[in-house]
């Protein structure tokens, strides 16, 4: 279960890099611009809303806390 919650930080990564190279180019710099920090909203968007309803079980929350410490 510690597996998903790391599959889930690695998809808002990946998300978050997609998000600001297409922001990079809508704004024509050659940069990924912000793609961190989407990758950080997104993981607390999604990580809120699961455990909200009851999807998010502790050990796949332990996987994401895992890299945060």
């Amino acid at each position: 279960m510690v597996t998903y919650g790391v599959a889930i930080l690695a998809g808002c990564t990946l998300a978050g890099a997609v998000i600001g190279q297409l922001l990079g180019e809508l704004l024509g710099v050659d940069a990924k611009v912000g793609g961190v920090g989407f990758a950080m909203l997104l993981l607390i968007v999604v990580t809120d809303v699961m455990r909200r309803k009851g999807r998010l079980p502790r050990p796949s929350e332990q996987g994401v806390l895992f890299w945060s410490a």
